[in-house]
C-alpha cells in the first residue's frame, strides 16, 4: 500500500530539526517558548524533548528560569530551560588552505578541542596531504580517548587553490571531492564531508545567537578575493562553487591589466598580490605584506600614498557589495592589515558610510583554528539536517 504525503519518519526529523534550530539560535529556551514559536503543542515539544534529554542530545539546565523580580506574579509552573548538550558527539574538522593544513577536534558546539596544524607548499603531494589528515585524527581521537561511534564525522574545506591538486571536479554549480572523500572513510571509518572552504569559513561564522551575524558578507583574502553573503543565517545560493566573482569587479576605470579579468579589478588593482607587486616597483626590491605594514607604520611616502589609493578602492568595494546583497557587515578571513591600515580602512569606510555603516570584522577562525571550518559543515548537516537522529532510529 502506498503511503502519500510526509512519513512519520520525516516529519519526527523535520518537527526534531527545527527544534535543535530555535534552541541553537537562542542559547536555552523553555519548551513552552519552544511550542509558541513553532506553532507545536507543548504536549508534543515535551514528548519530543523528553526523548532527546533521554538520549542525551538535549540538557535540561535542573532549574527554573531565574525570576524577573520587576515583572507582575504569575500562576502556574515556572519554566525550565533546555539547551543543546556540546558533549552528545564530537566532531573532527579540517582545512587545506594555501600555505597550512589545520586538522582539529571540536564539540557539537564547534567550540574548539585540539588541533594539527603543517605547512604546505604547490610541491606537496596529494598522498601527503592526505596522510597527514588521517593521522592527524587518529592522534587526536587516540589522546582525547574518543571511538568512531562517538565522532559525527569528519568535515573537510578546501581553498579553491587547491582544488585541483585534491581532483575537485565541478559539477553544475557546486564542487565535490569524491575521491578525497572515499579514501578518507575508508581509512577513518566515519563519515566524511567536503566543499570549498570560502563556503565553510561563512558557515562557520555565523554566530546563531548573535542577530548582527544572521545577514553578513564573507571576504577572502589570498591569491584572489573570494566571497560568501549570508542573509537569514543562510549562504545565499547555498553551497555554490562560484565565489570568485567579487575578483572580477572593477575598482578603477581603465586600469591594471590582467588576463581573464577586465581593467582595473579587484584582482589585478588591489588583492594581496597586486598590492605586492606594486610596492616592489615602487621600492625597486621584493616587498611582503609585512614589509608594507613596516614601511606605511614609518611614514614612507611611497607606501603611504599606495595604501591610502589601495584603502579606498577597498572601501569603495566593501560599501557597493554590501549594498548589493543588503548586508550591513563584513568578516575578513586571510587578511594581513596592520592596526594601523585596519584603522585607516575603518574610519575611510565610516565616513564613506555615513548615511549607511558597514562594519568590518576578522573571522573568528583564521589562523590554526581554521579547521573549524570543516567541523560547521559535519555539524550542520549529519546533526542539524538529521534532526540529531541516531542511526536506526525510528518514528517511535
Amino acid at each position: 500500500m502506498e503511503t502519500k504525503g510526509i512519513s512519520k519518519l520525516d516529519l519526527k526529523r523535520r518537527n526534531r530539526k527545527q527544534i535543535l534550530l530555535a534552541i541553537r539560535q537562542a542559547g536555552m529556551l523553555a519548551r513552552v517558548d519552544i511550542a509558541a514559536q513553532l506553532s507545536l503543542t507543548r504536549a508534543a515539544v515535551t514528548i519530543i524533548t523528553n526523548q532527546m534529554i533521554t538520549q542525551n542530545i538535549l540538557e535540561d539546565m535542573n532549574g527554573p528560569l531565574p525570576e524577573d523580580l520587576s515583572a507582575p506574579k504569575k500562576k502556574g509552573r515556572k519554566k525550565t530551560m533546555i539547551r543543546i548538550n556540546p558533549t552528545f558527539k564530537y566532531v573532527l574538522g579540517a582545512a587545506i588552505n594555501e600555505n597550512d593544513i589545520s586538522v582539529g577536534l571540536a564539540n557539537l558546539a564547534n567550540e574548539p578541542i585540539d588541533h594539527k596544524y603543517q605547512e604546505i607548499g604547490d610541491d606537496t603531494a596529494p598522498d601527503e596531504i592526505i596522510s597527514f589528515i588521517v593521522s592527524s585524527c587518529r592522534e587526536l581521537m587516540k589522546k582525547h580517548s574518543l571511538s568512531t561511534k562517538q565522532m559525527l564525522g569528519l568535515g573537510i574545506g578546501v581553498i579553491p587553490a587547491r582544488w585541483e591538486q585534491l581532483r575537485g571536479e565541478l559539477k553544475g554549480p557546486v564542487i565535490t571531492f569524491e575521491k578525497l572523500v572515499y579514501l578518507l572513510e575508508m581509512e577513518l571509518s566515519i563519515p566524511v564531508l567536503a566543499d570549498s572552504a570560502i563556503n565553510l569559513y561563512a558557515l562557520a561564522n555565523i554566530d546563531y545567537t548573535n542577530p548582527k551575524s544572521a545577514n553578513q558578507l564573507m571576504l577572502y583574502s589570498g591569491q584572489a578575493y573570494n566571497s560568501v553573503a549570508v542573509v537569514g543565517q543562510e549562504l545565499l545560493g547555498g553551497f555554490l562553487a562560484d565565489s570568485d566573482s567579487v575578483s572580477h569587479m572593477i575598482v578603477k576605470i581603465g586600469g591594471a591589466k590582467c588576463e581573464g579579468y577586465p581593467d582595473g579589478s579587484v584582482y589585478a588593482e588591489i588583492t594581496r598580490p597586486a598590492l605586492i607587486r606594486k610596492a616592489s616597483a615602487l621600492k625597486n626590491k621584493p616587498m611582503t605584506a609585512a614589509d608594507i605594514n613596516e614601511a606605511y607604520a614609518a611614514g614612507d611616502k611611497d607606501i603611504v600614498k599606495l595604501v591610502n589609493t589601495y584603502a579606498d578602492q577597498f572601501c569603495f568595494l566593501m560599501y557597493n557589495t554590501t549594498t548589493g546583497h543588503h548586508v550591513r557587515r563584513v568578516v575578513m578571513h586571510g587578511f594581513k592589515f596592520s592596526e594601523q591600515i585596519y584603522k585607516l580602512i575603518c574610519d575611510k569606510l565610516a565616513e564613506l558610510g555615513r548615511n549607511r555603516p558597514v562594519e568590518l570584522t576578522y573571522s573568528r577562525i583564521d589562523g590554526e583554528n581554521s579547521f573549524l571550518a570543516g567541523s560547521a559543515l559535519t555539524i550542520e548537516r549529519q546533526f542539524y539536517e538529521m534532526g540529531g537522529m541516531l542511526p536506526g532510529e525510528t518514528a517511535n
